[in-house]
């Protein structure tokens, strides 16, 4: 009988293929076996979300600065020049000293204007006296004006004479124009000079002034007076005022000239130093995030990744400022908690699992 219904099957195989596809049917119908394989591939899928480490930021009030790199120079600077030629006689002091305004920096040699000044003194006082016979005769009546205008000419010129002199003989004495430091000098004792000749340069850095350049963006937002304070190359922090603005933007930069004064009574900040300024601009409120949190989108707008319900959200910010540790980032409404560990390897709208911070 086996046999048999062997055989029947044989000459006949689409029966056998039929009853095999209605047992399959009958299997995947089946509903006791189908809800373990659904839980089981759910299962699995809660246990392949990729992990992320998220920090929770509050927004604090900081107040956006503008910063500026600069170079220190003297507040006033001044080449000293002869102007009366002459020979030098003496040096009163040498480059590198500090001189007050008035002091005595050579002399040069006087040669005869001290005897033209008592010459011309001497003349002075005679068209004085002169000048003053005239005046009493011509009060009488007894000379003419013409007379009398004569005689305060040439008591005008004799007095002039006399002043020329002795401005003259008080140039010998070359004096410093503002205190300040000598820098150079240009001649040395036994040398002639003529009239312009340069003898020193002068530098005064007491206030010193510190400049920089602002692009047109933020040179709106400066006024003069307006604090402000500067980082030297050594880490001091001193502070000073904004004194020029200007007007006008440099032709190759495009920016804008800055300097500000910084008190330097003891002298030890000097020109040429490079240092940092930093402006105060106006308060915001934004968090302080290390760089490597931070992400730009498909437009390549700037922002963070946050996770919202598990799920990882793009959030484009505003930097404020950075330094060489994090950047301040403003545009949060509250509390956010941002992917600081494994954001390169998600993006928006993809289910996370989130795992804080410790704090």
């Amino acid at each position: 009988m086996p046999a048999r219904i062997s055989n029947y099957f044989l000459l006949r195989p689409y029966w056998l293929a039929i009853i095999i596809s209605l047992l399959l049917i009958l299997w995947m119908l089946s509903s006791p076996e189908a809800e373990p394989l659904q839980a089981e591939q759910h299962s699995i899928k809660e246990q392949i979300l990729p992990k992320v480490q998220t920090t929770r930021f509050t927004p604090e009030k900081m107040t956006k600065s503008l910063t500026l790199y600069g170079k220190s120079e003297a507040n006033s600077r001044a080449v000293i020049r002869a102007e009366v030629a002459g020979k030098i006689v003496a040096i009163t002091t040498k480059k590198g000293l500090r001189v007050k305004r008035g002091q005595a920096l050579l002399n040069i040699e006087k040669n005869e204007l001290p005897f033209r000044l008592e010459q011309a003194q001497a003349l002075l006082d005679e068209r004085s006296l002169n000048y003053k016979a005239v005046k009493s005769l011509n009060d009488k009546g007894l000379q003419g004006r013409a007379r009398l205008a004569e005689m305060k000419s040439l008591l005008l010129a004799a007095r002039t004479d006399v002043e020329q002199l002795q401005l003259k003989l008080a140039r010998t004495k070359v004096t410093a124009p503002f205190s300040g430091i000598l820098q150079e000098q240009f001649a040395e004792k036994g040398d002639y000079l003529q009239v312009g000749d340069s003898v020193f340069s002068l530098e005064n850095i007491d206030p010193i002034v510190i400049r920089g350049d602002a692009t047109e963006h933020y040179v709106s937002q400066l006024t003069l007076g307006q604090s402000i304070s500067a980082t030297l190359l050594s880490g001091e922090v001193i502070s000073g005022k904004i004194t020029y603005i200007a007007s006008m933007a440099d032709s190759k930069s495009s920016t804008f000239r800055i300097e500000a004064e910084f008190a330097n009574p003891e002298l030890k900040i000097f020109s040429g130093i490079s240092a940092k300024l930093s402006i105060p601009l106006y308060p915001v409120e934004a968090i302080y995030i290390s760089p490597s949190a931070l992400a730009m989108d498909g437009e390549g707008n700037l922002g963070v990744k946050l996770v919202e319900q598990g799920t990882v959200v793009f959030k484009a910010i505003k930097l404020v400022e950075a330094d060489n540790n994090g950047a301040w980032l403003s545009g949060f409404a509250g509390e956010v908690d941002i992917i600081t560990l494994g954001q390169g390897f998600v993006k928006p709208g993809d289910p996370v699992q989130a795992v804080a911070a410790e704090k």
